[in-house]
């Protein structure tokens, strides 16, 4: 079975959140920690998920000068917990630069382009398409040689023109029709028809809530 979900763990629980990996991990990809649960547990909660041995995708977004930006990622890089850690594309390219320089391959940043719950940017003065939104911070990751990017799997085609390299993280992977608070929404086994090695699905409540063992063994056998 090809492993590529990432489960965003999305308590304000550490028990919680690590009995739900206990339980589903050998199915699974890695977890995602968001900022909720990092404020609780911060980096000790971090060393019980590496115990598991499980990657760990550290969803903190990054977004600030470059020197402060460079100076936390070195800071998560040295914890040696950490696989993959998220930027902000749109603090521009000596930011994500300087990020780069700091992760110095010892950690793979991820790259946020538009958010799946954006379907479009005029409410925050982007007059750009989502569309070409997208192209160009791609583009920016690219330069700055970071090794991934976060994005609807509805752009996957779109980024795959820009990049073969790039790993791509698609938030918005539902099992069915409801969409929650997410716009730009893509089905596990629609995802499963374009997505490559170097695409990963990122799915939270259709996993967490309810039985999660029943719940993942359903998402997985949509795919036919």
């Amino acid at each position: 079975m090809k492993k590529n979900i990432f489960v965003a763990l999305d308590f304000n629980s550490l028990e919680k959140a690590l009995d739900t990996t206990k339980k589903i991990k050998d199915q699974i990809a890695g977890i995602k920690m968001g900022t909720e649960l990092y404020a609780i547990c911060g980096t000790e909660g971090l060393k019980k998920f590496k115990e598991l041995d499980v990657e760990i995708f550290l969803d903190l977004k990054l977004h600030d000068i470059p020197n402060q930006v460079k100076k936390t990622v070195a800071a998560i890089a040295s914890l040696k917990n950490v696989k993959y850690l998220t930027v902000h594309t749109s603090g521009n390219y000596e930011m994500l630069k300087a990020a780069q320089e700091a992760a110095a391959g010892s950690i793979d940043l991820l790259g946020v382009t538009v958010l799946t719950s954006q379907s479009n940017l005029e409410g925050v003065g982007v007059k750009n398409s989502v569309e070409d939104q997208i192209k160009l911070l791609v583009n920016l990751a690219i330069k700055s040689d970071i090794s991934g990017v976060i994005a609807s799997a509805q752009d996957v085609s779109l980024i795959r023109s820009l990049s073969k390299k790039l790993k791509i993280f698609c938030p918005g992977i539902r099992s069915g029709e409801d969409k929650q608070d997410q716009k730009r929404v893509m089905s596990y086994a629609d995802f499963s028809k374009i997505a490559d090695d170097k695409c990963f699905a990122v799915i939270g409540r259709p996993i967490i809530e309810g039985d999660p063992v029943q719940n993942i063994k359903k998402i997985i056998q949509s795919v036919k």
